[in-house]
């Protein structure tokens, strides 16, 4: 007999794990889009191109991942790429590939696959924080200077960038 609460429970951990990540990433691209003039050398031509047509139209996930890649020393392209198929199985197949006969097997599935997507969601929710607070400190003298807000994400920034010396060092 398999426990649904639980199982439901890791469904709804990961979808608001995959809210928190859209909106982030969302929030990231219109602040490139608002700036994009001031951030020399984070954004190319390319992107402000594709972002000025998108400016006023609502993006899906993969269009706003798809900007974001055109830098790639500010992306971690193989996370985002495995992101996007477990967020479009979540939110288009889950139920079918994962549920469908509730068995025990199949629990243990969508558990694991839960859990995991969880992680994913996580580690980008943190690069991109990272990534906002980046940006933020191009405005302030020090990191005291920072709105409360960002102030919370060091940990995050760091990670952002460890991901960057990664990028740097590997040539992407």
């Amino acid at each position: 007999m398999i426990n649904e609460n639980f199982v439901y429970s890791r469904i709804g951990m990961a979808l608001v794990s995959a809210q928190r990540v859209e909106f982030i990433t969302g929030e990231l691209l219109k602040y490139l889009v608002e700036y994009d003039k001031v951030f020399h050398g984070i954004t190319s031509e390319e992107f402000y191109n594709a972002s000025k047509k998108s400016k006023n139209a609502r993006m899906m996930l993969g269009q706003i991942f798809g900007l974001l890649k055109l830098n790639p020393q500010f992306s971690i392209n193989d996370e985002m790429d495995t992101y996007l198929k477990q967020r479009n199985l979540l939110v288009h197949g889950f139920w079918h590939n994962c549920l469908n006969t509730k068995s025990e097997t199949q629990s243990k599935i969508a558990v694991d696959f839960c859990n995991t997507f969880g992680k994913l969601s996580n580690k980008l929710e943190s690069f991109f924080k990272g990534f906002m607070y980046f940006l933020a400190l191009r405005h302030v003298k020090d990191n005291d200077h920072l709105d409360e807000g960002f102030k919370s994400w060091d940990n995050d920034f760091e990670f952002f960038m460890s991901q960057v010396k990664q990028n740097k060092s590997t040539g992407t």
